[in-house]
């Protein structure tokens, strides 16, 4: 009897994890194809979309390109962009901001060149890139008239939709093509570069483009303005977006400065984490001996040069003391106050005690000499008339 092998319960989550993910993907992308809008995408093959205008573009030997990000982006080296209007209600569409349309009025008064495909009335009201508005009704199109530069390029006829909007002519916008009910294409300046707005869509589709002319009349609409000039189909605007990153859009100087931060904060915590010595041992605790305190007492006093403050202090309080003490007034002269003291020996230590009543600068000797002098004269005079001997 065959025994059945168990398989194994993680590799087995992960096949199923993996099959699911990949059906929702597929689904998800069956399900913008299958949307029933028509993309006019330059990626989009089907018959809705520009991925013939793009080949022929290229296959004729111009630079083209497909922009995925945002107007801001857009630079001198696009000579003219493609920007074809999505369909109201496409799920795919990415919606335009007011910064999105300043920077693509700028980018045009810059000295670029839009073709725009669509009509947008409220735009048009709103004054954005001066839009021309519609005259009302969609018409088929009834013996259309086509510019010069056209005619010379090889465009006699071409395949339009069956109804098909209208621009009002406006001044300084010649009509590319026209008909008796309207202008369905205009060029006209706008700053330094120019516009190409063509209210049928779909006359640049992969489904026409090769009837009658309009690949001739797609080709004389979007070749560049200037030599090595590169065309650009707008595909942001479809939802082909490529995200920018806080590093591509910041300055240059600024991401300078916040890698040399970056990389400062990584070596100071290495520093903090690897020891590169032995670590240091604070000393113990421990209280000061009486030695030590009249060191460090000693010591600043002699920083903030208290020697000569000390002798004055010791001379004016000791001669208080042994006036008091003979009852003489504090402020009695040093004369008649040596004069009072009956000991020989302590009448001459008062009187060189008072030599050192105004010091210029005290060195150690004199200060331990003053001291001693006090001392003395303090233990031998009570707070009392006369000495004690």
């Amino acid at each position: 009897m065959t025994l059945l092998r168990r398989l194994p319960p993680l590799e087995t989550a992960l096949v199923v994890l993996a099959i699911v993910v990949l059906g929702i993907v597929g689904g998800t992308q069956r399900d913008a194809q299958d949307s029933g809008f028509d993309s006019f995408s330059s990626y989009d093959a089907g018959s809705g979309g520009y991925r013939a205008w793009y080949e022929l573009l290229q296959r004729e030997g111009v630079r083209v390109e497909r922009f995925e990000r945002l107007p801001a982006f857009l630079d001198a080296h696009v000579d003219t962009l493609i920007w074809a209007d999505p369909l109201t209600g496409d799920p795919r569409a990415l919606e335009t901001t007011q910064a999105d349309i300043v920077a693509l009025q700028d980018w045009v008064k810059a000295g670029g060149r839009l073709i725009y495909l669509g009509t947008d009335d409220a735009a048009a009201a709103k004054g954005v890139l001066k839009l021309p508005f519609t005259t009302g009704k969609p018409r088929g199109v009834r013996a259309p008239v086509y510019a010069p530069s056209l005619r010379a390029a090889g465009v006699a006829r071409v395949a339009w939709s069956q109804s098909v909007d209208r621009f009002a002519l406006k001044r300084g916008a010649p009509a590319l093509v026209r008909d008796r009910y309207g202008a369905l294409a205009l060029r006209y300046a706008y700053g330094r570069g120019a516009l190409t707005v063509v209210a049928d869509r779909n006359v640049f589709s992969n489904r026409v483009l090769s009837d009658l002319d309009n690949a001739r009349f797609a080709f004389a609409l979007a070749a560049p303005g200037r030599a090595g000039g590169s065309v650009a189909f707008d595909e942001a605007v479809h939802g082909y977006f490529v995200p920018e990153h806080w590093w591509q859009i910041v300055p240059r100087p600024f991401l300078i400065g916040v890698l040399c931060a970056a990389f400062a904060l990584l070596l100071a915590f290495a520093g903090a984490a690897v020891r590169l010595g032995p670590p240091i041992v604070p000393p113990a605790l421990r209280e000061p001996t009486s030695l030590e305190f009249l060191d460090s007492v000693a010591g600043l006093l002699e920083r903030g040069h208290g020697a000569r403050q000390a002798v004055t202090d010791a001379v004016r309080s000791t001669k208080r003391a042994v006036a008091n003490a003979l009852g003489l007034p504090e402020d009695a002269p040093n004369d008649a106050i040596a004069a009072r003291i009956d000991s020989s020996s302590l009448r001459a230590d008062f009187t060189a005690l008072v030599a050192f009543e105004r010091p210029l600068d005290p060195d150690d000797p004199t200060l331990l000499r003053a001291a001693v002098l006090a001392q003395r004269l303090r233990k031998e005079y009570a707070p009392y008339a006369g000495s004690r001997r």
